[in-house]
């Protein structure tokens, strides 16, 4: 099974966002349930393998102003004091080897930008607003299909139980 381990998020304004932003870009946009700060990304394993205890932070995760990987992915930037606490524990627990942990929401998978000043325009709009989750940290499923991925959720490491 294709596994990973995130916070979800639930941004109350990316409907709009997107709906202003999609005649300047075209993607693939993240669905609204699928959001999420990927913590690790652990790629085909057995889901028995990733239930353990985890030491997980009581604060919560401050989601504001954007950022763009190689002009190809949109993504919201993720804040916290402890913010890579978790990315460190997983990375001992499973001897996983992983590119530097950069805490984000992915919102789009961009195949074209049509305006790049507008695209900006319309991000500045929505810079200030921040969006605050509190750390609940799941092991999901990924499975991939022709219409984007679909995401199950197996374990709540918050409470040690699966779902």
């Amino acid at each position: 099974m294709r596994l990973f381990i995130a916070t979800p998020v639930t941004l109350l304004f990316y409907k709009k966002l997107q709906v202003e932003l999609s005649p300047y870009i075209t993607g693939n946009w993240t669905k609204p349930f699928n959001l999420h700060l990927t913590h690790l990304f652990i790629g085909e394993g057995n889901p028995e393998d990733y239930k353990f205890n985890l030491n997980i932070p009581n604060e919560q995760i401050k989601i504001k102003s954007f950022g763009f990987f190689d002009k190809k992915i949109l993504y919201l930037k993720a804040y916290s004091p402890n913010i890579n606490s978790i990315h460190k524990q997983l990375l001992k627990l499973t001897n996983i080897k992983s590119k530097p942990f950069k805490p984000h929401i992915t919102l789009c998978r961009i195949k074209q930008v049509k305006d790049i000043q507008k695209v900006r325009e319309i991000l500045n709009k929505f810079e200030n607003i921040e969006t605050k989750v509190d750390y609940r940290v799941i092991l999901y499923t990924s499975t991939l299909t022709p219409s984007g991925a679909v995401y199950k959720k197996i374990y709540n490491y918050n409470e040690t139980t699966a779902l």
